[in-house]
């Protein structure tokens, strides 16, 4: 039979016990909120880069459609040929292609602004 310091002495032990595994317990606890906090974010930023990725493969689609309408027009001095038909006098074709050169220049801008 167990005597009473015995018994006392169990009990203290599994008081002991339980004070450690509640420790224990609020640790883990505390471990697992900042995994679903951590994960709550990666998650976040997951869908922030896969928008991110969506955008960047729609520019370059334009890019590459935009290069593709580039190339099919054959020959730029055909076009503007035919477009400066009007223009007489040598200031008047010299603005027009400034006019021309800086509409390339914004097209290559915007080509470069896509990737």
């Amino acid at each position: 039979m167990i005597n009473e310091a015995d018994l006392f002495i169990a009990f203290r032990q599994l008081e002991q016990k339980i004070e450690s595994m509640k420790r224990g317990y609020e640790v883990a606890r505390k471990q697992v909120e900042k995994l679903q906090e951590d994960n709550l974010r990666l998650q976040q930023k997951n869908r922030d880069q896969e928008a991110e990725l969506k955008e960047v493969k729609q520019l370059h689609k334009k890019q590459a459609n935009s290069e593709k309408s580039l190339l099919k027009s054959k020959d730029f001095g055909k076009i503007v040929n035919n477009n400066l038909s009007g223009t007489d006098t040598t200031t008047e074709l010299k603005q027009q292609l400034d006019e021309y050169i800086r509409e390339l220049e914004r097209c290559i801008a915007h080509l470069s602004s896509l990737s």
